[in-house]
């Protein structure tokens, strides 16, 4: 493996600029970093790609070239114009190439760190979350059968007249169970096969244009270089249906616009486990966002900002998720809302 191969596989992002700040070098990192190609990046001005062109990077480069020095940035937030914010840490130094001086930049993004941190509470809520719900439900359904078999008896020794209620009686402890194992999640294992990963966001998009009642915008941003995935399709069409179907009742009739965006991104963690590989599946919205007060718990069962929802989705989608060794992640951008689903991309 030589050099470039290497810093292709590190999850540090590797720039390195001439005197006159233009981009002669950059790793995949940097490209995830900055949501762009090399093609696109090479020999471009660094800080074209900044919101603002005087910030804490770019007067570290001006003060490496000026006086050779070396400098490290910790905890520092910058944007990019794409509106896109991190929180990072950024050393800088001289380096020379054929006796010609260069500024070599290194940045830690701390947003990653964050990311697994939160994956794993997330883990320890979703399992602890599991286990209590799991002991509700069966304490619940006990006496639910009970309830339905006595009326189904009931039924049979009383006039005509008096029929309806019973029949109430059964419908709603029919009701009640089928809630009940929505809230458990699907009881079937995984049944996984390789998949194209866009052939599913195609039928998403297709059955959300037919099923909805509003003129939306559907915007396809493809990474056609993502190989097929080793996954259960039926669970990640059910998964992503419900993050297409929220996006479209959040955004509005006249102008709401959807994004399915697919990317790969190197060396993501999810649940301890380091994969040198993962897609991601954005599904971003212009709609109304959500509430404060439940975004640290959107993935819990029975939390919803909406009038009429049940708030299971989220959960169900995340577990159906989890069984295929991925994670849902939830960010937000100015006018933006992002779902993403994280798969790992096992073999390539």
């Amino acid at each position: 493996m030589n050099t470039i191969d290497i810093l292709d596989n590190i999850s540090t992002s590797v720039i390195i600029i001439n005197k006159f700040t233009e981009i002669v070098y950059i790793n995949a990192a940097g490209e995830n970093f900055f949501h762009n190609s090399k093609a696109n990046l090479k020999n471009k001005k660094i800080n074209t790609f900044f919101a603002k062109e005087n910030n804490e990077i770019i007067n570290q480069i001006y003060d490496a070239i000026a006086l050779n020095q070396k400098t490290i940035s910790r905890d520092i937030e910058v944007s990019l114009k794409s509106k896109i914010k991190y929180h990072l840490n950024c050393n800088i130094q001289i380096i020379y190439i054929e006796d010609e001086k260069h500024v070599l930049l290194e940045i830690n993004l701390l947003r990653n760190k964050k990311n697994i941190e939160e994956n794993l509470k997330f883990i320890d809520r979703s399992n602890t979350s599991k286990i209590i719900t799991r002991s509700i439900a069966h304490e619940i359904k006990n006496p639910l059968g009970g309830i339905k078999g006595a009326a189904q008896l009931l039924e049979s020794e009383i006039e005509d007249k008096f029929k309806d209620y019973t029949n109430i009686i059964i419908y709603e402890a029919d009701r009640l169970k089928n809630y009940i194992d929505k809230m458990l999640g699907p009881k079937e294992k995984p049944s996984f096969k390789f998949v194209n990963l866009h052939s599913i966001t195609d039928k998403i998009i297709n059955i959300s244009n037919i099923t909805s009642n509003k003129k939306i915008m559907y915007i396809k941003d493809y990474d056609p270089s993502i190989p097929d995935l080793y996954i259960d399709e039926n669970m990640i069409n059910q998964s992503l249906l419900n993050l297409v179907k929220n996006a479209n009742e959040a955004v509005s009739n006249n102008n709401g616009i959807i994004i399915i965006k697919t990317r790969v991104e190197r060396n993501y963690t999810i649940n301890k486990i380091r994969h040198k590989l993962v897609s991601i599946i954005s599904v971003i919205d212009n709609g109304n966002g959500i509430n404060d007060d439940i975004k640290n718990k959107l993935f819990l069962p029975l939390v919803t900002n909406k009038a009429d929802g049940s708030g299971l989705g989220l959960s169900i989608s995340q577990r159906l998720i989890s069984a295929n060794n991925g994670i849902i992640d939830f960010e937000e951008e100015i006018n933006k809302t992002i779902f993403k689903i994280i798969l790992p991309i096992e073999k390539y």
